[in-house]
């Protein structure tokens, strides 16, 4: 993991949430798995959110929420993809950028470089469910390691 360490993200000490926003590139699969994952796994330290750079339409979501639902029985069904710039990026402790991609364009958007994780993980867009399972658990790691 790059960027901010994960002792900035402790909010056991204020007692706050701290906030997440995963950003990918299509808002479809890695950033939504990540989201929801996040949301079932550590959702009493953490606020999660998610965007893409290039959000795609909804229906091609659908092979995340199914293995979000049929692996780990969480319901994303009313996921709606959403682009980055039209999220208030300042509002969030951290932003997880999947992709190299998706971290050059958060940073050209001016989130500072300290606030900036990367996390590289296969993009399973196009794939099989395979690849989409594996995607899933590839983030439920590093979810292990934020918290």
């Amino acid at each position: 993991m790059t960027g901010a360490s994960d002792s900035r993200l402790d909010g056991s000490a204020t007692g706050c949430q701290r906030r997440v926003l995963f950003v990918c590139t299509g808002n479809t699969c890695r950033s939504v798995l990540a989201e929801y994952l996040g949301r079932k796994f550590l959702s009493s330290k953490f606020r999660f959110e998610s965007a893409g750079i290039r959000p795609q339409k909804a229906e091609d979501a659908d092979n995340a929420i199914f293995i979000l639902r049929d692996r780990f029985n969480i319901d994303a069904s009313a996921h709606q993809p959403r682009d980055v710039r039209d999220v208030d990026v300042e509002g969030f402790d951290l932003v997880i950028a999947i992709g190299d991609n998706a971290a050059a364009f958060v940073k050209a958007m001016g989130v500072p470089e300290p606030k900036v994780t990367t996390w590289a993980i296969s993009d399973p867009w196009g794939g099989d469910l395979t690849e989409y399972d594996a995607a899933a658990l590839a983030i439920r790691k590093k979810l292990a390691r934020l918290a």
